[in-house]
Parts: structure tokens; sequence; C-alpha cells
């Protein structure tokens, strides 16, 4: 049973209530406790207390931890006293602006000290800020237009023909849509691989997304785990012997166009020759590409072997809010457009074809990243990964000078270093 703690409720002056509640009570439960005992209107609540120490100084009580510690403080005695000041009780009205205001202070600071995660955070979509007043759904297919009338299918379709373009795959031979990040966009590709090839065994690197083998879990494939050279490339060697281990078996591949941590990129040409030595045709074998950060990298880094739709691949994805910059989490999927027909069926009410892994789609994230893209084009993207790239070299080097290990493959923009101390990544 929770501890029992008998509270005494004072305004400042000689009024008092007293109240009890229970030791594991939360911060905001036991606001609620306290503005039920002080008899406020609905529209009024406390936003922060303070309580009286053992030496009777007050503490300010305003979060959830401070909480917890005065409770313990008083373990032994199970009662304390309450102070609430007449400024300390406001309108929902102001706690909202007030939430949202230190919620806004929050962001602009964790946004400083933003590291680890390779997003690009600058930019600016102040210009179509207003979209966001309307209820815009892609529900359906991108192509089949559905009976919701407030959809940017007209933006989804610009950004999918700017990827076909870039990832070299002709207009009417492709299928795609925007969707609410890269995991999706895997989720979506490893699906159309069971489909096409239901008896398939999937590879992928030990370095791989954890999504490909939530994926796995999801559809109940069989799949292996190939392991990874030290730089997070897949080890082809390995994958032979995996391939051995399932002979006469179609063969569904997951190539990494830069891996999560250390952004190395698989070769899809000695994967398709490593598949043609084994003997495994083209019509038993799928090769989906997860380039979360680096699909939308590599097509401008000319000096390195290229991934695109000129290669025997089915299908690619990539992170919008990675490398391009985008305020909400979403992605790209573009896969060749024969390979969908087994995940197509047609949904009457919707007056649209059900092609995607989510039925309603976010059709804010079509605009913003169509936004991006007509802002900056492919010469803006080529300054920007150029820049990346050098920026990438540069802390390598500094790092290298003052002897910190580190990390950096030739196409990736990706330093690992060890981890620091808890107290600097928590900072």
């Amino acid at each position: 049973m929770p501890i029992e703690y008998q509270v005494k409720v004072s305004t400042g002056g000689d009024d008092l209530v007293r109240m009890k509640i229970a030791g594991d009570i939360t911060f905001k439960a036991f606001l609620k406790n306290v503005e039920e005992a002080l008899s406020l209107p609905d529209d009024m609540c406390v936003d922060k207390c303070r309580y009286f120490d053992e030496d009777g100084d007050r503490i300010l009580l305003k979060n959830e931890k401070q909480f917890k510690n005065a409770l313990q403080e008083f373990t032994e005695k199970q009662r304390f006293k309450i102070e609430v000041h007449k400024s300390d009780i406001i309108s929902r009205d102001q706690l909202i602006t007030k939430v949202l205001t230190d919620y806004r202070e929050y962001l602009e600071d964790r946004s400083k000290y933003h590291f680890g995660y390779p997003y690009n955070l600058h930019y600016d979509h102040e210009e179509i800020f207003d979209v966001m007043k309307y209820s815009i759904n892609n529900l359906g297919d991108p192509f089949v237009e559905s009976n919701y009338g407030v959809h940017s299918r007209r933006f989804e379709l610009d950004v999918l023909a700017f990827f076909a373009e870039m990832w070299q795959i002709p207009e009417g031979d492709y299928w795609g849509y925007v969707t609410s990040c890269g995991t999706e966009g895997n989720l979506h590709s490893i699906l159309c691989a069971r489909e096409m090839q239901p008896d398939g065994v999937l590879y992928a690197s030990k370095d791989s997304h954890y999504s490909v083998f939530k994926a796995c879990k999801f559809y109940r494939m069989p799949y292996e785990v190939v392991a990874s050279k030290p730089s997070g490339e897949m080890d082809y060697e390995d994958f032979s012997k995996c391939l051995n281990q399932h002979p006469g078996k179609p063969a569904i591949i997951v190539a990494n166009i830069g891996t999560t941590v250390k952004g190395a990129v698989d070769s899809v040409d000695t994967i398709i020759k490593t598949l043609e030595d084994h003997g495994i045709p083209e019509d038993k074998r799928v090769i989906h590409c997860d380039g979360a950060l680096y699909a939308l990298m590599l097509p401008f880094m000319e000096q390195f072997e290229q991934v695109n739709f000129t290669k025997k691949i089915h299908s690619m994805c990539v992170s919008g809010h990675k490398f391009l910059g985008c305020p909400m989490p979403c992605g790209v999927v573009i896969a060749r457009k024969a390979n969908i027909e087994k995940v197509s069926e047609r949904v009457e009410y919707l007056n649209s074809v059900d092609t995607t892994i989510m039925g309603s789609r976010n059709g804010h994230a079509p605009i913003f990243l169509w936004y991006s893209l007509q802002k900056g084009g492919f010469e803006e993207l080529q300054k920007k990964v150029k820049l990346c790239h050098a920026n990438a070299r540069l802390l390598f080097t500094m790092l290298k000078d003052r002897n910190i290990k580190a990390l950096l493959n030739d196409r990736s923009t990706t330093v690992v270093l060890s981890r620091p101390p808890e107290a600097f990544v928590k900072h």
C-alpha cells in the first residue's frame, strides 16, 4: 500500500484546508486535489505552490521532480504544509498560454544542442504556415484521387516526380508516395517484396535499421542477419554464406544507402553479382534500398558508385526530415509500378485504391517537401551535399588532431566517435 500523507493547504492567511494524498500521486493529480480542496471554479487552476521544509523555509513546487523530492523528504512524518499564493491561481487560458510559452523556450534551447541525429534544422517554411489551418488528408493512392476533396496530391506528385528523376526511373514506370517516415518506406517495400516472393528469405546486414527486422516480425518472414564490416558495410563473404543456408529459395535483400550510425553504403553491384554467382535469377530476387539519409545525397557525389533504378533494384526510400529538412517526420518511397499490383485493392467508399501502409495520410508533409525542393532544386541540394561532406571531414580532422578516436566513411557525412560522458549527452 502506498504511504498516505496528511496535507495542510493554506492560501497565506488563517484559512486552512486539510486533505489526504497517496504517496504515489503525480504532481498534476496533486494540483487537481489542491484545486478541489480550495473549491476553485472550473475555469481556474493552481499553476504552482510552495511547501515548508524542515527549517521552515518555503520551497517552490512546479514540476514532478520537485514534488517527488518533497514527498521523499516527508516520508517519515507523512505530513507537510502547502502554501498557495493568489498569484499561483490562474485561469485555464492563462495556463495554456504559459505551457506553450515554456515549451517554445524548451524547443529553442534543445535545438541549440541538437547532436547525434542527422536532421537539417536550417529551414524556413514560414510562407506556407497558413496551410496548417486546414485538415489536409491524402488518403488513398496518390495517383488516384479519392472522395476526400481537401488533399495535396498535386504537391505529392511533384515530389515523387523529383525523386523519380533523381533516381533515374522513367515517368510511367514508377509508383510511390510520401510516407510518415523512413520506417514506413521500409515497411511498404518489404511488404511488396513479400507479396512478390512469398517463399523468399530476407537478407540484411547487422547495421541495418531496426525497422527492417521489425517488418520481418510483422509479416512473419524468415530472415538472415548478415555480418557487417567494421565500417558498417555488408560483409559480402558472410552474405554468400547466408545464401548457402537457403538453397533454391528466393532472396529479398535490403541494401543500405547509408547505415544509421556509421553512414555505410552497401554495394548494390556486389550484391547483384553475389546473387548471380549463386544462380538466383532476376525473377526470384527483390532488392530494396534503404536510403533514409544518403539516398538524397549520393546522387550528388558523382565520384562514388551510384545507386538508382538503372540497376536491377525494385524500390528505394528516403526520409524527408533529415537532409532536406521538414518540421514533421516524413519520407518518400519510390517503386517500380509493375510491382505494386499485388498490394493494390480498390476501396469503394474512398473512390480510390488502397496501396499504402496508412489509410489517412498527412497532406501537409508533401507541401513542405515540395516547398523545400522548389526553393532549392538540384543545384542548391548539390551545394548542401558538398558543404556537409566538407564539414564532416573538417570535424573528423579536428578530432583526430586532438587524439580523439573517430570513424568517417568515404561517402558519409556522419562522424562516429566514442560515447561522451552521460552528463554531456543529457545536457
